[in-house]
């Protein structure tokens, strides 16, 4: 019962992805984090993959991270929203901090791990029923794995969807996930046989 609560800790249902995002987007102070956040969802990176494609960059954190991803429609639509944005924040703020990064705070510096962490942690405190989780931005990549998994896509796509050769935390929550499918499996059929009879 302690591994399927661990597993379920690791990602968020669809209710509190759509609670954090929305609390994310209501705020013009938050907006960045917001793109951030959603586009992680979509892509299964690290926030320190965000902008992996600097030259002088030390590169990702294990060699099965080099991976090209396919992109969404969303995730164009937040790459290109995230550019106007900084070319108007550069054109009008004097002390922006001129970069070529996308992924990038309020004031042009490289966005870390740890900046959206806190402002998560203030997000979820400001929502009606905060979410009982420890929320980091890894979170929304374990969130990655968790809709796949919800939508069929075989495991070893997800694996390569988030960059893991082998690696228990995908396992865990595709088992997770895939359990929960199987329960619903049963209820299908408990209520296709009571509707026949």
């Amino acid at each position: 019962m302690q591994q399927i609560k661990n597993a379920k800790d690791k990602y968020l249902e669809p209710k509190e992805y759509k609670a954090i995002l929305k609390e994310l987007y209501r705020k013009d102070i938050t907006l960045r984090y917001a793109l951030d956040c959603e586009f992680i969802i979509l892509n299964g990176c690290r926030v320190g993959e965000l902008n992996r494609y600097i030259p002088d960059d030390d590169g990702p954190k294990t060699f099965t991270s080099f991976r090209t991803t396919h992109l969404t429609e969303r995730e164009i639509e937040i790459l290109d929203q995230m550019i106007e944005l900084n070319q108007l924040s550069e054109d009008t703020d004097p002390n922006w901090y001129k970069s070529a990064r996308i992924f990038v705070t309020n004031t042009g510096k490289p966005i870390h791990s740890s900046i959206l962490s806190k402002s998560l942690q203030r997000t979820n405190e400001r929502l009606k029923k905060p979410i009982p989780k420890q929320l980091s931005p890894h979170i929304f990549r374990h969130t990655t794995i968790s809709i796949l998994a919800e939508n069929k896509t075989p495991l070893k796509t997800i694996m390569d969807r988030v960059g893991h050769s082998d690696s228990e935390v995908t396992t865990s929550i595709y088992t997770h996930v895939t359990k929960n499918m199987k329960d619903e499996a049963i209820n299908v059929l408990d209520k296709v046989m009571k509707n026949l009879l």
